[in-house]
């Protein structure tokens, strides 16, 4: 393959890497809206990096790919750690009666708890 393939590798390595530091951003931001984009863009690259190293591809540089891959990992624990963080909070609010849920016709779904909140 030319010289094109590597430039083209090497300039999606260099968005991956781009992405990848978008992610942590936003992992640590505490927007998740802005999650669902961000890995989007990341599949797509992904894809096109995929397309890009098919055989008799130029090859990629290996110091870079370990640097993506070990970056990829470190977000990946930070995702572990939020999903930890909030299984345990709905754990707790489960812990909590239930919210109460109505039928069309006005009746309670859901039976209500022996704790009333302002009952007489």
């Amino acid at each position: 393959m030319d010289g094109g393939g590597q430039g083209r590798l090497a300039t999606l390595l260099d968005d991956l890497k781009a992405v990848l530091e978008e992610e942590r951003r936003t992992l640590l931001s505490g927007m998740p809206a802005k999650l669902t984009v961000v890995t989007q863009r990341k599949l797509d690259l992904a894809d096109a990096i995929e397309h890009e190293t098919q055989p008799g591809a130029a090859a990629a540089d290996l110091s870079q790919l370990r640097a993506l891959a070990r970056y990829n990992r470190e977000n990946s624990v930070i995702c572990g750690a939020i999903l930890r963080h909030m299984t345990g909070a709905l754990d707790r609010l489960r812990q909590h009666d239930p919210h109460r849920s109505y039928r069309e016709d006005g009746s309670e779904q859901s039976p209500p708890s022996g704790r009333l909140v302002g009952a007489a």
